[in-house]
């Protein structure tokens, strides 16, 4: 638990990657109070670890640490409900949520935030604690930028993720050549990445786009790249990545775009349906 100046605790829910650790690293350094729920499998060690399904100890714990506001941060792998051993609690939520719990992850975690706010605890995004997460808008690379044929790889990406977003399916879609070589489902961008590297027509180029859905909520859920991102797009011979500006993450901003640079790959952040890059 890290001290504070501040009368708000903040519970950190912390999934896997680097963005808890970033998260934690900051409250830190502003002196707020805040406790750390590691999610068992997937979560940073050091810390209190819950499975995912101890619903009912998880809320526990942040109500007797007095928390008013709760900050999810990490990925998590979803299970199926028909796996996941909830306690008394997770299964009276899951009632309470109904068929909301087998649509997409936005229905789904737009039902958690209610069922936690209706338990007087706010749910605030991590860019509220790092405001350099939110991807700003423009060509974010110096060495290389999209050519038009990219350009229309992009477009092509972002009618196709608007077109799914009604079904709360998938954040990104890898696109060479006008072609749609793979959308992303259950198993998360890096998979998808990997598959379509055995679908491209030719050795080099395409574009991963990635944006949240339409009506997403961006507290809970955020698209998001990073360092990783880069070495599976440049492993996959792909010549960029566009992504929402102001609606997606990018972690480590300075290291990423870094990285970035050096494997000639550009990234692009694009407001809404636009494919202006400027």
């Amino acid at each position: 638990m890290g001290k504070s100046d501040s009368n708000r605790n903040i519970a950190v829910i912390a999934g896997g990657g680097n963005l808890p650790l970033l998260i934690i690293e900051k409250l830190s350094k502003l002196r707020r109070d805040f406790a750390v729920l590691s999610i068992d499998g997937f979560g940073p060690s050091g810390y209190r670890k819950f499975e995912l399904g101890s619903i009912g100890k998880m809320l526990a714990y942040i109500k007797n640490f007095k928390a008013t506001e709760v900050v999810f941060c990490g990925n998590v792998k979803r299970p199926s409900f028909f796996s996941l051993k909830l306690d008394s609690v997770g299964k009276r939520w899951l009632a309470v949520l109904g068929i909301r719990a087998f649509l997409g992850d936005n229905a789904l975690l737009s039902g958690i935030k209610k069922l936690l706010e209706r338990e007087g605890i706010k749910i605030i995004g991590p860019q509220s604690i790092l405001s350099t997460l939110l991807t700003p808008p423009g060509i974010l690379t110096a060495n290389r930028k999209p050519s038009e044929t990219d350009l229309q790889d992009m477009a092509r990406g972002i009618f196709v993720l608007n077109t799914l977003s009604n079904a709360d399916v998938g954040q990104a879609v890898i696109v060479q050549e006008g072609v749609v070589l793979g959308v992303e489902a259950a198993e998360g961008t890096a998979e998808l990445v990997s598959r379509c590297k055995h679908l491209k027509l030719r050795e080099r180029g395409g574009v991963l786009v990635k944006t949240s859905k339409r009506d997403q909520d961006k507290v809970v859920d955020l698209p998001s790249i990073g360092k990783w991102t880069i070495s599976d797009v440049s492993n996959c011979g792909l010549n960029g990545i566009a992504i929402g500006a102001g609606d997606s993450q990018i972690i480590d901003y300075e290291e990423t775009i870094a990285a970035a640079n050096s494997s000639g790959i550009f990234v692009l952040g694009f407001k809404s349906s636009s494919i202006n890059p400027t």
